[in-house]
């Protein structure tokens, strides 16, 4: 089957300029560099393409060639010819429009980088923004309600719930009011001091052996801590009473903190007096905004009540409490106090530890 060199000429252009377009247009889609120069070099090339194909000598043309004359027909040579003459022509044509479609392609592209670009660093720096948001909510989640009430409070807006013989203990200052004095620094000295003490006794909270008592609030120079109230730790307890264990040692750290602080005071010693009761109370999240974690019940009553009528520098325990602790720690009968609400109850100063709590600690 004999073709003629027009045909042939005619199939070899058209494949070559489709190459050639696929070729630069993904040189533009592929290439990783500025758009400027991405264009200059499809430009460059396509020059030195036109440039190549004027220059070509058209002695290479099978045409010229005597043997294939009577094949091709006794005017290859002129057919030849005008076949070159239009490629070239057509050639610059296309390259020409090609290249500043290539122009326009490529500053498109740029821009669509750039903004993808900058559009990706922006979601960065929010998503980076909103997690520090997160951790500081969480933070002073933390800080203001029990790690254990936060968890359940994230899954449903309310949080009550019931527990069992929990230990209440009240630790006031019963002096402190007399180091406020309103004509030094409008009374902030006094509150410096106070934050520097109830500080004192948040970081006792950090140390593993009271990992049962949780701050409950702070009332003016009064704190307030419990013990018992998250029921995963309890549940790792060797004991039923640990957390009651604990919550007498962290009373004895109280002490011991204000000892340490004293020595920083001149000519001044400040008093603590502490109560502690155990029972059942009712732990819960009172609000939506201004969230308020507290524990009630009259175990908590009374336990404030030890505080109140308990005696400077001494833990005073009721009978109830007096009983379970007994096994490690002693204590002396103060006789009956007249409790609101309660008219009269025995109760007990602490004295001492016994081996059996020195050895469990």
């Amino acid at each position: 089957m004999i073709i003629s060199f027009a045909k042939l000429c005619q199939i070899f252009r058209t494949f070559y300029l489709n190459l050639l377009t696929v070729c630069l247009v993904h040189f533009c889609n592929f290439t990783q560099i500025y758009c400027y120069v991405k264009s200059l070099i499809a430009s460059l090339f396509a020059l030195a393409i036109v440039l190549v194909q004027a220059f070509h000598h058209c002695g290479a043309c099978p045409a010229e060639d005597p043997h294939n004359v009577a094949s091709i027909g006794g005017d290859g040579v002129h057919h030849c010819q005008s076949h070159y003459q239009g490629l070239t022509g057509e050639l610059a044509m296309v390259l020409t429009m090609l290249v500043i479609l290539i122009w326009m392609l490529n500053r498109e592209f740029e821009i669509n980088y750039r903004l993808s670009y900058h559009c990706s660093l922006l979601a960065a720096k929010d998503r980076k923004r909103i997690l520090n948001l997160k951790n500081q909510a969480d933070w002073l989640l933390h800080n203001i309600i029990p790690d254990h009430v936060s968890d359940q409070l994230k899954k449903s807006a309310k949080y009550s719930e019931n527990h069992k013989d929990v230990g209440i203990v009240f630790a006031s200052l019963v002096n402190f009011n007399e180091l406020y004095d309103e004509s030094y620094m409008g009374g902030k000295e006094f509150l410096r001091v106070l934050n520097e003490l109830i500080s004192d006794f948040d970081e006792l909270l950090d140390q593993t052996e009271f990992r049962n008592v949780e701050k409950i609030k702070t009332i003016g120079a009064t704190f307030m801590a419990a013990s018992g109230l998250n029921p995963f730790i309890r549940e790792e307890n060797s004991h039923k009473y640990q957390h009651l264990m604990e919550l007498m040692e962290f009373a004895f750290a109280l002490q011991s903190s204000v000892d340490d602080f004293n020595q920083s005071l001149i000519e001044f010693d400040l008093v603590l007096r502490i109560g502690v009761n155990y029972g059942d109370v009712t732990s819960g999240v009172i609000g939506n905004t201004k969230l308020y974690y507290d524990i009630w019940g009259d175990a908590v009553n009374i336990a404030s009540r030890m505080d109140s009528t308990g005696v400077e520098g001494r833990i005073q325990v009721n009978e109830r409490t007096r009983d379970v602790l007994k096994q490690w720690f002693e204590f002396e009968e103060r006789g009956d106090i007249f409790v609101k609400g309660k008219d009269n109850m025995k109760v007990f100063l602490f004295t001492k530890q016994k081996e059996s709590a020195l050895r469990m600690f």
